[in-house]
């Protein structure tokens, strides 16, 4: 799995998320309703985090790395799945399909990388074919996430029609 896309995703989730949902009532403090929408988008960004973490860690020559990384990423489409059930503040509403999106791919990504992972007889190029469909789903959660991330930041994001 590319580390890379994961480690650049996180920094820019983790810059946006600190900022993010800063709407306040007219008296100056947050509503309820976006309080607990922020700890839900602050729960999510350290559970990114800290899954990985655990996927850097992991040791590749123990022999059973494969089962821990497979483990890993159904947390991490768990994940997903759930933050695809948060119901979104109204003033956010537009962006809850986001977050659906972004599972549909986190999942079509797991199952992908669980394929290479566990199916031993896979060639050399059936797994390039496979890791390179599962990165391209992978990314495109994470795009999502981005923008989702961008919009309640009250920024206007580059990505915005997502399509892929």
């Amino acid at each position: 799995m590319k580390h890379k896309i994961l480690t650049t995703v996180l920094m820019t989730l983790i810059l946006l998320i600190t900022c993010a949902c800063g709407k306040q009532a007219e008296n100056g403090t947050e509503s309820e309703e976006i309080k607990a929408f922020r700890e839900t988008i602050d729960t999510f960004n350290s559970r990114i985090v800290d899954i990985d973490q655990a996927i850097n860690s992991i040791d590749t020559m123990d022999p059973s790395y494969k089962s821990t990384i497979t483990g890993y990423l159904t947390d991490l489409n768990t994940l997903f799945t759930d933050f695809a059930a948060v119901d979104f503040p109204d003033e956010f509403n537009y962006l809850e399909h986001l977050s659906d999106e972004a599972s549909e791919y986190m999942s079509k990504a797991v199952t992908t990388y669980s394929t290479i992972f566990n199916d031993s007889s896979l060639d050399a190029e059936s797994i390039s074919v496979l890791r390179e469909e599962a990165d391209t789903n992978y990314a495109n959660a994470f795009k999502r996430i981005k923008v989702i991330m961008t919009f309640l930041n009250g920024e206007v994001s580059q990505d915005a029609n997502v399509s892929h």
